[in-house]
């Protein structure tokens, strides 16, 4: 995870913590989950960059 994430991740755990109804803490959680989501998306679409940029095969 980068820096970012890690770091609002640990935002969305404190908020989600703070709240007394059931679906605003889902609602949290849920959010915790698609910023998972979009960090591992982007590790893997940097990946593919370097992969195919460094393979004359695939220019």
């Amino acid at each position: 995870m980068t820096e970012q994430s890690v770091w609002l991740s640990q935002q969305i755990d404190q908020l989600a913590n703070q709240q007394e109804k059931f679906t605003d803490r889902a609602f949290w959680l849920a959010l915790k989950r698609v910023v998972a989501e979009q960090d591992r998306r982007s590790e893997q679409l940097g990946g593919e960059v370097d992969g195919r940029t460094w393979r004359p095969d695939r220019w």
